[in-house]
């Protein structure tokens, strides 16, 4: 998926105010990280970590985790 994508994605996209990633990752305040990481992806050309949360939020949205969480000790 291109910048460009990704950005069109997440421009009209209602977004939660948490978000669970995977088994391990939980990402809260999902409207500012999803700004701060476009706003890193188009000031900087080699932002590959950007992409890549962007690319988890937007994969989470799409098929919210749903299994076990981790044990606690």
């Amino acid at each position: 998926m291109t910048n460009e994508e990704l950005i069109t994605y997440f421009e009209n996209k209602e977004l939660p105010e948490i978000l669970r990633l995977d088994r391990a990752s939980t990402q809260y305040e999902v409207t500012d990280s999803v700004k701060r990481n476009i706003e890193m992806m188009l000031s900087n050309t080699d932002a590959g970590r950007a992409k890549h949360r962007l690319t988890q939020a937007m994969n989470a949205l799409e098929a919210p985790y749903g299994g076990p969480e981790i044990p606690k000790l």
